[in-house]
């Protein structure tokens, strides 16, 4: 910003033929840091408020008997009536040190009446926000609805067989294009099995290669902003537009000053009045 003031408000002056390239270079510069930020998979999000986990799939496959067990503790109820979840139930709970919010979701059939389409509207509406998906179904329903069956297919899904105790064979060809996890919650088969899937999921999704991480949504969009005014500066320093490029500079530092604290005019004029041998 100093070098660019300087231009605009000494051009008299012999300043250095090369301050537009330095000018140019340093802006690159910082906005390839920050969209390096940008691109991180909003793992800082993830570790601020937790990864969301979304448990669906038909009436009666033991959606809401997961959720218990994960929980350790009884957070949906739990009946063989079909569609007893209606609504979503959510719990947060540490899994395996990973902060997570699981989501207990109502059964995906032919609905009843208007309260369970919504339920089910719900559901699906959770996994299409969801970093991942458990799939859960059972021998006797061995078989997936249009919107089940384009949920399994997703890489951020896991399939889950419960009631495994009841035989699988008739199903186990069908689906083993899917690589579904075979468990029986009531003999507490092949838990560990699941969790250890669970926890390689979290595990790639935390990877951040970056040290800055985002935190808040605030932070991002101020970021994106910064950014966008950078972009625009660079378009215009081309062009000789300095006057207007020097508003695009403050912009961009008004949206980093937003996170990281302001930078005022007595800073810029101290700037170039160091750097540069202006009025001497």
């Amino acid at each position: 910003m100093s070098r660019i003031e300087a231009i605009i408000d000494f051009p008299e002056d012999d300043l250095p033929k090369s301050i537009l390239d330095e000018i140019r270079k340093i802006t690159s510069n910082v906005k390839e840091d920050i969209i390096k930020v940008i691109n991180d998979q909003k793992v800082g999000e993830r570790i601020r408020e937790g990864f969301k986990i979304a448990i669906l799939g038909p009436t009666n496959a033991g959606k809401s008997s997961l959720l218990n067990y994960l929980s350790r503790r009884d957070v949906a109820i739990v009946s063989e009536i079909a569609g007893t979840t209606r609504d979503v139930v959510e719990t947060h709970l540490n899994l395996d040190g990973y902060p997570v919010i699981l989501s207990d979701t109502a059964g995906i059939r032919d609905a009843k009446d208007e309260i369970e389409r919504k339920g089910i509207r719900l559901a699906l509406k959770k996994a299409e926000n969801a970093d991942l998906n458990i799939v859960v179904i059972e021998p006797k329903s061995g078989y997936f609805t249009g919107v089940l069956r384009g949920l399994v297919n997703s890489d951020k899904t896991v399939l889950v067989v419960n009631k495994s105790d009841l035989g699988i064979k008739k199903i186990e060809a069908e689906l083993s294009k899917f690589n579904p996890i075979y468990i029986s919650i009531k003999d507490e088969k092949n838990l560990d099995k699941l969790i250890f899937a669970i926890r390689g999921k979290l595990k790639n999704k935390f990877v951040s290669n970056e040290d800055t991480i985002i935190t808040r949504e605030r932070h991002r969009q101020n970021l994106e902003k910064c950014v966008e005014s950078l972009e625009n500066f660079k378009s215009k320093s081309s062009e000789g537009d300095f006057d207007k490029a020097a508003e695009d500079l403050r912009l961009a530092t008004r949206h980093l000053g937003m996170i990281v604290g302001k930078i005022d005019v007595e800073e810029i004029l101290g700037s170039i009045f160091n750097d540069f041998c202006i009025g001497k």
